[in-house]
């Protein structure tokens, strides 16, 4: 009988596993997408960064001064009445002197209880007076802003104020026009853009390099505005009928500032 050659198979479960794994994992190897390598980022432009400012101080062009007329009394309608007719001959004589009557504005009102103190006979814990508070009367402040454009008259109207029943002058502030800061600060970024651009040369220059172009700039702004305060209620208070005082105001100066923020490109 002839003998039989060749090879044998295991077709255990075994077997049949690791094949089956086999096949598997050249399947994956062979149709796995190649996975590209990142590409490089482009080089970046190269930059310096340079900043100037501009300042000036000027006159002020612009006043506002902010009164009151504060009221005391028992008789709340009765304070009502002669506080109003106060502040409308104070009123009348801001438009007396050519201030306008939109530049006049009513910024505060009000009308409270007027309290008191005094000590009782009787004691606290500590041995001390008990104190309790007694209402005396009503008490009202009615306030008015003045816009001036015209500075010098800072004096006069605070004068003509207290002169008609102002007993309390809060606040004079000295600042631009409108007008006039918009176009002083242009000129200010002129001025300041034009020394960042020169900067920018210098600084290319003395690296061997030169400015190819502006990337990119940004603006800032600085005010600042001399403000005075007087407070004249201890100083007219019981005056009803004295002259008002002769009043002396310094405005100052007002310094505005712009800066600007540049970028340039470079190249060697």
């Amino acid at each position: 009988m002839a003998e039989k050659t060749g090879y044998a198979f295991d077709t255990g479960p075994v077997a049949m596993a690791i094949i089956l794994a086999a096949v598997l994992f050249s399947s994956a190897f062979y149709f796995s997408p190649s996975k590209s390598l990142p590409s490089q980022q482009e080089a970046q432009p190269h930059t310096i960064y340079v900043s100037a400012d501009s300042s000036r101080e000027v006159a002020p062009d612009k006043v506002e001064i902010t009164f009151s007329v504060y009221s005391k009394g028992t008789d709340p309608n009765a304070i009502q009445a002669e506080n109003d007719a106060k502040i409308q001959k104070a009123r009348a004589a801001m438009l007396a002197m050519g201030v306008p009557a939109e530049n006049i504005k009513t910024v505060g009102y009000s009308l409270d209880r007027w309290y008191d103190y005094n000590k009782t006979e009787q004691l606290d814990s500590t041995g001390k007076p008990i104190t309790e508070y007694v209402q005396m009367g009503y008490q009202l402040t009615n306030s008015l802003r003045v816009v001036s454009y015209n500075v010098s008259q800072a004096g006069a109207i605070v004068k003509a104020a207290v002169a008609n029943g102002a007993n309390d002058v809060s606040g004079i502030s000295f600042s631009l026009a409108d007008s006039t800061q918009k176009k002083l600060y242009n000129s200010l970024l002129q001025e300041a853009a034009a020394s960042a651009k020169g900067k920018a040369e210098s600084m290319a220059s003395s690296a061997g390099v030169q400015v190819k172009g502006l990337s990119s700039m940004s603006e800032g702004y600085n005010y600042v505005a001399p403000m005075a305060n007087y407070n004249y209620r201890d100083a007219v208070a019981g005056s009803s009928g004295s002259a008002a005082p002769e009043v002396s105001i310094s405005a100052g100066l007002v310094k505005v500032t712009a800066t600007v923020s540049a970028q340039y490109e470079i190249a060697g």
